[in-house]
């Protein structure tokens, strides 16, 4: 029996399925030769059978479900973490260069000095571009969250689905 097509990356389960599909027709063989089994029973018992099937098909792609939504969850996790660590390097460094510029004299007190000017402005600019990179940085972290969690709902709502869908069939 050749695979199904859900199986191509999957190979054991494909296996596994024709030997229990192999094994369920050997049963169904045996209850032909032995008259013990009406027509009826052997269609309830292969509907069962295939239910089964599919149900073992449905409970893989449940649990690789499961999996990925764990995956985004830690993805989450881990993003807020370096989101973190990103906005205190970014605030330590703005803290530095706002102590760099404390300490040069204001320059009502010593007169224009071009060298120093030209310094006062460089760390203003410091101190501007490390504002933009925190907003930059709180933007990305908020694009990263949006997108990760439109992808675990996404699972999510399959997850649901096919759990509803076992339900169902193991109701056969």
């Amino acid at each position: 029996m050749r695979p199904r097509a859900g199986f191509r990356g999957n190979p054991d389960a494909a296996q596994g399925l024709s030997v229990a599909m192999a094994e369920e027709e050997e049963v169904r063989d045996r209850k032909r030769a032995n008259g013990s089994a009406s027509m009826t029973d052997l269609r309830e018992a292969e509907t069962h059978d295939k239910a089964r099937a599919i149900t073992g098909i449905l409970d893989e792609r449940i649990q690789n479900l499961l999996d990925a939504i764990e995956e985004i969850d830690e993805a989450l996790a881990g993003r807020r973490v370096l989101n973190r660590q990103f906005l205190e390097q970014i605030e330590r460094e703005a803290a530095e260069v706002k102590g760099y510029l404390d300490m040069l004299q204001p320059p009502w007190r010593m007169g224009f000095h071009p060298d120093i000017e030209f310094m006062r402005l460089s760390l203003h600019k410091s101190i501007t571009s490390r504002a933009s990179d925190h907003r930059k940085e709180q933007l990305k972290y908020w694009e990263n969250g949006v997108n990760l969690a439109k992808e675990r709902r996404k699972f999510f709502d399959e997850y649901k689905a096919l759990l509803g869908t076992r339900r169902r069939l193991s109701g056969v």
